[in-house]
């Protein structure tokens, strides 16, 4: 007996609602695919509907390994040139290294933006922030990419933060493995949306790596003075710790200094204190600039409360 298959396509379906609706004249949904028997070769198909991209999808995801244009693509063009608004931005962590899924979870959870969906891959999670209005035009369109940007590498995730990028689709399977993985639906609020000057901030209290040329960098990273008066709580943790690491940083600590006041920050003032190890990262990533590396935007902590 063939498995119902609705409550998959409605799972596929609710994300491209959120992702793409209302898909206006001329935007389609691209769905992307490759079968584990011809290695990594792929196939493409765009949709008028967001419903038919997902009834499709669910097809192909039962031998394919299946992928979704996170944003819309204007006309059969699946390239930069053809996206003209996005939706989201987006994340892609992997659990590898000292990451479990788990640990990818807390980082995310830990956020003063927590993001609105998230979806298990089989080998870590896509996270997505969903846009209060659309980012639109060329400045909004590389600001979006320039947050993602950031948060890819803060986060230490894969770097997946073009505009033109395709992510797998919940409720189909991941393929690359000898035992297919389920792709899963972890978390769904579409209701929960941000500006996208909300989703900049946060993705100040990263340290800014290699930014190609037209991203602004600028500016010494800076503490508040109040930022570590109270208890640094869940979602204020990483944001407080990063700003705290890249204001030492420019003081001339290294790494090593550096992990050894984050840890004593993290010891007496963060309830609940972070797992030692992404204390350890937050120094590792702010520790490797040159003292004074103008790769720092400010990055004043908002005040806690």
């Amino acid at each position: 007996m063939l498995p119902d298959l609705y409550p998959s396509i409605h799972q596929a379906c609710r994300l491209f609602e959120a992702l793409h609706a209302p898909l206006h004249d001329g935007e389609q949904s691209e769905l992307r695919w490759s079968s584990p028997d011809t290695r990594g070769a792929m196939r493409r198909k765009f949709f008028a509907s967001t419903e038919a991209a997902a009834h499709e999808a669910i097809s192909l995801g039962v031998f394919c390994d299946v992928y979704v244009g996170v944003a819309p693509r204007w006309g059969n063009d699946g390239t930069r040139a053809g996206v003209r608004s996005l939706g989201a931005v987006w994340a892609d962590l992997d659990a590898k290294g000292e990451h479990t899924v788990g640990s990818r979870l807390r980082q995310l959870q830990d956020l003063t933006c927590p993001p609105s969906i998230l979806v298990l891959t089989g080998r870590g999670c896509h996270a997505y922030w969903l846009l209060s209005r659309p980012a639109d035009g060329l400045e909004q369109l590389e600001r979006a990419e320039g947050v993602m940007r950031r948060l890819g590498q803060g986060l230490g995730g894969d770097p997946v933060w073009d505009r033109a990028r395709i992510l797998r689709v919940p409720s189909t399977f991941n393929h690359k493995y000898e035992a297919s993985r389920p792709v899963e639906p972890e978390r769904f609020e579409p209701r929960l949306r941000y500006d996208l000057e909300e989703l900049e901030e946060m993705a100040k209290a990263f340290p800014e790596e290699g930014a190609p040329e037209g991203v602004p960098t600028a500016g010494r990273s800076s503490v508040r003075r109040d930022a570590l008066a109270a208890p640094i709580r869940e979602g204020e943790r990483n944001v407080t710790l990063a700003s705290v690491a890249g204001s030492l940083r420019d003081r001339g600590l290294d790494e090593d200094n550096i992990a050894v006041v984050l840890l004593e920050v993290n010891r007496l003032r963060c309830n609940p204190p972070l797992e030692a190890t992404e204390v350890l990262r937050i120094a590792r990533s702010v520790g490797r600039y040159a003292v004074g590396s103008p790769r720092y935007r400010s990055s004043p902590v908002r005040r806690v409360r």
